[in-house]
């Protein structure tokens, strides 16, 4: 299959195997560059999903409706509906994109996970590094564990179409997820979501139902299972990636976390 792709697209993955779960048809990223505005309206036979995270663009509905994707956005487009993405000439972002097909993500449709077609906020952006690490795995059964990452990820991040625009403390999972590597200021993250620190904490506690530190270091150890999963990683190469201190204190979170240690979740998940 032919697929045609903006200058600044780095292809991950075209074609992949077709598996019990279905088929990632297209994966790639584009790195700060200016993939410019496609010409007239695209159909993909899969669902696209695609995710911003840096600059600015704009999607147009098949009847001339446009509305904005910015940083923190999640355009999904139902399989065969016409559309048009992209950013102004000159204009410049970061994406990471994926078209894929089959039973699992037909499920999340019905599901209401993947609902109709266009931008809306995200709950919990996707690392780029793991995106790459994700889409690059070679193993005998990374085509269903890619889907499977994939999946999960929609499930936890993607809210429906109809959902309510972000509050403060949609603003604060964002942030507090954004770059799950480096280190964070909670006092830092009140400030940018314009609420004081300790209004912040109860309130996001409330909402949410874990404590902002609690919250993000969940998705951290989520996004380490990923990379157990998908990847040939080695835990003191996950552990660094997620910022903690050494891979002891990394193991001792995760199995409290998830009930067995890192390497014994990786031969489970094998």
């Amino acid at each position: 299959m032919f697929w045609q792709t903006p200058p600044g697209t780095r292809i991950l993955m075209v074609d992949g195997p077709q598996t019990r779960l279905g088929q990632i048809l297209l994966a790639g990223e584009v790195s700060d560059a200016d993939p410019g505005r496609f010409e007239g309206p695209r159909i993909q036979p899969g669902w696209v999903l695609s995710h911003v995270t840096g600059g600015i663009g704009t999607y147009r509905h098949r009847d001339g409706r446009e509305e904005p994707i910015v940083p923190g956005t999640l355009t999904v487009v139902a399989p065969g509906v016409p559309h048009t993405y992209g950013t102004e000439p000159g204009q410049r972002w970061t994406e990471q994109f994926a078209v894929v097909t089959g039973p699992l993500f037909t499920t999340l449709a019905d599901a209401g996970i993947l609902v109709g077609s266009g931008p809306r906020p995200l709950r919990a952006p996707l690392s780029a590094a793991v995106f790459r690490t994700v889409f690059g795995a070679r193993h005998a059964t990374a085509g269903e564990h890619q889907l499977l990452a994939l999946a999960d990820w929609l499930v936890d991040a993607a809210p429906a179409a109809d959902s309510a625009p972000s509050g403060p403390v949609e603003q604060a999972r964002i942030l507090l997820t954004a770059d799950l590597g480096a280190p964070v200021d909670l006092r830092e993250v009140a400030a940018a979501i314009g609420l004081p620190y300790d209004t912040f904490r109860r309130r996001f506690a409330a909402e949410v139902g874990q404590a902002p530190l609690a919250y993000r270091n969940a998705h951290r150890l989520r996004g380490a299972a990923s990379l157990l999963r998908m990847t040939t990683m080695t835990v003191r190469q996950i552990a660094r990636h997620f910022g903690f201190n050494d891979e002891f204190h990394f193991s001792r979170r995760f199995h409290a976390h998830f009930g067995v240690p890192p390497s014994d979740y990786r031969r489970g998940a094998g």
